[in-house]
C-alpha cells in the first residue's frame, strides 16, 4: 500500500504546484496560491509517510 500512498502524494504535489504558480483564475471564497500550497505540503507529508513505510514493510528475508 505505501506504493499507492506515494503515487497519490505525488500527484497531490503536482496539482498543488499547478493551482499556486501555472493558473491565474480566481473564485470566491478561497485563496487560490494558499490552497495549491496546502495540496503541496499534505503532498510531501504523505511522500514522506509512505517512504517510511516503505522501509519498514522491506525485509531482507530473515525472520525478526
Amino acid at each position: 500500500m505505501p506504493g499507492l500512498l506515494a503515487i497519490g502524494a505525488v500527484t497531490s504535489i503536482g496539482l498543488g504546484a499547478i493551482l499556486m504558480f501555472a493558473v491565474d483564475w480566481q473564485w470566491d471564497g478561497a485563496d487560490r496560491p494558499l490552497v495549491g500550497l496546502i495540496m503541496m505540503a499534505v503532498g510531501i507529508l504523505a511522500l514522506v509517510a509512505a517512504t517510511s513505510m516503505n522501509g519498514h514493510t522491506s525485509h531482507s528475508g530473515k525472520a525478526p
